[in-house]
C-alpha cells in the first residue's frame, strides 16, 4: 500500500499501544492543552497569524479538543482506528489532525500514525508547524487558494485503511499467546 494524497475520500490510520498507560495518556493530554494555549497565543498576535488565514478561515482548529476526540476514537476502536479526513463539510477535522501531526502528537509508523508525546509545543514551535501546514495550498480557478492539509499526511483509501486496520487487529482477536521457550541442549 502507498500513500494516496489525492484520494477522493482520504483516510488515515491512527494507532496507540493496547496496554493501558494512564501516565502516558495524562501526559499526552496535558501536552495537547499546552499546544492549544500556544496556538491561541499565536492567533492573538496579528503578525504571527498573518499568512495562516486559510487554517482558520471557516473555523479555528482546536488541537486540545481534537486530541481528546481522537483519544476517544482510539479507545473506542481497540486502539487502531481508520478515520475519514473529511467527515465534516468544512474540513476542520482534517486541519486539526494535520496540525497535531505537524506538532508531533502522531508520528509516521509504516502506513499510519502512532500516538506520541511531542518534545515541545512552544508558541514558536506551534507557529512553525502552522506555517508548514499552511504551505499545503492549491490554486483553484479564478485565483482562489484552497488549503489541502491531506497533502501533508500519509493517506489511504477506505479499502486500504480498513484492510490495514484488520491486519493490525487480527493478532488481538485470536487470543493466541506466543511464548518463547528456550531449547534444551542436546544431552547426548
Amino acid at each position: 500500500m502507498e500513500s494516496h494524497p489525492m484520494t477522493a475520500d482520504p483516510y488515515v490510520l491512527l494507532k496507540m499501544s493496547e496496554e493501558p498507560d494512564c501516565h502516558f495518556v495524562a501526559s499526552w493530554l496535558l501536552k495537547a492543552a499546552e499546544a492549544q494555549a500556544s496556538w491561541s497565543e499565536v492567533l492573538d498576535k496579528p503578525d504571527s497569524a498573518r499568512g495562516l488565514e486559510l487554517l482558520y478561515a471557516d473555523g479555528i482548529p482546536d488541537v486540545a479538543a481534537a486530541a481528546l476526540e481522537l483519544l476517544g476514537e482510539l479507545e473506542h476502536h481497540r486502539h487502531v482506528v481508520a478515520l475519514d479526513l473529511y467527515p465534516d463539510d468544512g474540513g476542520l477535522f482534517c486541519r486539526e489532525l494535520a496540525l497535531l501531526v505537524q506538532l508531533g502528537f502522531f508520528v509516521r509508523d509504516g502506513e499510519g500514525y502512532q500516538i506520541a508525546i511531542p518534545d515541545q509545543v512552544s508558541p514558536e514551535f506551534v507557529l512553525a508547524a502552522a506555517v508548514e501546514l499552511s504551505s499545503a495550498v492549491s490554486d483553484l480557478e479564478y485565483g482562489v487558494d484552497v488549503l489541502e492539509p491531506e497533502l501533508k499526511l500519509a493517506t489511504l483509501s477506505l479499502r486500504e485503511a480498513m484492510a490495514l486496520r484488520a491486519t493490525l487487529l487480527a493478532p488481538r482477536r485470536t487470543g493466541v499467546v506466543v511464548r518463547l521457550v528456550p531449547r534444551l541442549k542436546d544431552q547426548s
